[in-house]
């Protein structure tokens, strides 16, 4: 009778053992798969504290310059931000004006050139015409490279630039300017 006492208790043992080895749902691990969700947001700017802008069209946007043509002056960007004393009173405008400016001579030729802000001349809508600021000094590309320049015009109130004249080498060339 120890003996079948025995055979049982091993038998129960090895039942129990194996009943909880075995799958049950309560033991499985969970699903430790992570989605990834990106999710763009855009913060519209506050339009009350900043300084009203304005976007300007060129055309032509390129000008060729020199007796050899060895200038390629082309305006990549255009845009003024209206001027205010602490009253909200317009006391002008500044006109900021990107180029890319690229020596079309060739390295057998080497001819240098110095294109200036200071030089060049923004004509306004009312007939007038203002020069370049001396800071934002002159652009020299070395044969066959270009440079990038950025100009600027100091507006006086209640104008607008209707037309930017560059001169190099006794030529001269005129690019338009109109709001966008």
């Amino acid at each position: 009778m120890i003996k079948n006492i025995s055979k049982f208790a091993l038998v129960s043992m090895g039942v129990l053992a194996l009943s909880s080895c075995g799958s049950s749902q309560k033991d499985k691990p969970a699903d430790t798969t992570i989605t990834k969700t990106e999710t763009t947001v855009t913060i519209p700017a506050k339009a009350e504290n900043a300084p009203e802008g304005v976007d300007y069209l060129v055309s032509p946007d390129t000008a060729i310059l020199g007796k050899n043509r060895e200038a390629l002056v082309k305006v990549t960007e255009a845009k003024s931000v209206v001027l205010q004393d602490a009253d909200g009173k317009s006391t002008g405008s500044e006109l900021t004006v990107k180029l890319l400016i690229t020596n079309k001579s060739t390295l057998d030729a080497k001819k240098y050139f110095s294109v200036s802000a200071s030089d060049a001349r923004l004509e306004l809508d009312n007939k007038t015409a203002v020069p370049g600021s001396k800071e934002s000094g002159s652009t020299e590309p070395d044969a066959e490279a270009s440079t990038e320049a950025i100009w600027k015009f100091q507006l006086p109130a209640g104008t607008n630039p209707s037309k930017l004249n560059f001169f190099l080498d006794g030529t001269r060339v005129s690019v338009g300017l109109g709001k966008k």
